[in-house]
């Protein structure tokens, strides 16, 4: 069947993500602002918070139904690969998406759809973080030379992945994501007026250098308070390394309910500092933009693709906490050059990083794919 623009599209998303991170907020943004045509159902694991995730993904848009599979556990697990089959198969699907939250995400499902044949299926790459054996390296190989498309979601992610996973060169496309606008009126986090107060948002995974960015503060001026907002497996030893750095006064770990957008809280810091040692195109970068924050970040995955060092903010090496203490140093030392670099970056994200801009690509990729299926 060929579709056109105002064909109604069946499209099944599956993920495996455990918990809510970037790559699932955006799947939520994206699901939300796809026109009526689409009509979508969610497929997910049991694994960590994984019905919760999907119960949070089908709120996104009204009358998306979703459904929790068992995931497959390796190459031998043929009951459950027979499983994701026949769901797959069952619900009729136009076209299928893949959500990977890493490279190693979701081999095994992929392989069950791409078993349909006569569906094709796209993968949205979100990160290039690899956690896999040789089988999954090879896995990976062969689901990819079979997809319809797959993108990732920066140029410098797209081309990681493929040297990393031994893909042709070329064969990973790219397509910006987006977030909707933050609130800009959110009251300032100083406590006193030669205050400056810094913020990081990542869960509390080694993945996200919190611990680099803990040692940086201990060389960074102690009018600088910082606020890190997250959790997750690894907040008992980081509070442990704030204690024995003697940053107990000055570092503040905040919860944040899921019915509350980290994003909305941007605009009341002074900077945006990300000190990840792995990412794909990372939302909050995006959200701090879109704030009007400057944003020292390290250079990893496509940061430089939003970043514009010494423009927009700083750009260090990961897991050097000098390099990171020595740049948020420099901009909170300057009032008048950090607005001017979050005043340029708001304007470089309206332009890049909306959601309407970013719905706009996933539906032009589906109509892509569909109209290019042998009927």
């Amino acid at each position: 069947m060929t579709t056109t623009g105002r064909a109604e599209v069946d499209l099944v998303v599956y993920l495996d993500a455990g918990a809510i991170g970037g790559a699932e907020m955006t799947l939520s943004q994206v699901l939300g602002g796809l026109p009526e045509r689409f009509r979508v159902t969610i497929v997910g694991v049991e694994r960590g918070m994984g019905d919760e995730v999907l119960q949070w993904l089908a709120d996104a848009r009204p009358g998306t139904t979703h459904r929790l599979l068992d995931p497959i556990d390796g190459s031998r697990d043929l009951r459950h690969m027979r499983e994701h089959r026949r769901a797959f198969r069952a619900l009729r699907p136009d076209v299928i998406l893949f959500n990977l939250s890493s490279m190693s995400s979701c081999q095994w499902a992929m392989s069950a759809a791409l078993s349909l044949r006569t569906v094709p299926v796209v993968v949205v790459e979100n990160s290039p973080m690899r956690t896999w054996s040789r089988t999954s390296n090879l896995l990976k190989r062969a689901n990819s030379s079979r997809l319809a498309a797959h993108v990732a979601v920066g140029e410098q992610t797209s081309r990681i992945i493929e040297e990393t996973a031994n893909l042709r060169a070329g064969s990973v496309a790219t397509m910006y994501h987006g977030v909707p606008a933050p609130r800009l009126d959110t009251p300032s986090e100083r406590r006193r007026d030669d205050e400056r107060v810094i913020v990081n948002v990542a869960r509390h995974d080694p993945v996200k250098g919190l611990d680099v960015l803990l040692r940086a503060m201990s060389s960074i001026p102690d009018n600088v308070r910082l606020v890190q907002v997250g959790g997750g497996t690894e907040t008992e030893s980081l509070l442990a390394l704030r204690d024995e750095l003697g940053l107990g006064d000055r570092v503040e770990f905040r919860d944040l309910p899921w019915d509350q957008r980290a994003a909305d809280l941007l605009a009341g810091f002074d900077l945006f500092v990300l000190s990840s040692r792995v990412e794909g195109l990372p939302v909050t970068i995006m959200e701090a933009m879109l704030a009007g924050r400057a944003v020292v970040a390290t250079d990893v995955g496509s940061v430089r693709e939003e970043v514009i060092d010494g423009e927009t903010g700083r750009v260090v090496a990961p897991d050097d906490a000098h390099a990171l203490a020595a740049a948020v140093t420099e901009l909170v030392a300057d009032d008048a050059r950090r607005d001017e670099m979050g005043r340029r970056a708001r304007a470089i994200a309206e332009e890049m990083f909306t959601v309407d801009a970013t719905v706009d690509r996933y539906v032009a990729l589906f109509d892509r794919v569909l109209a290019a299926r042998p009927e």
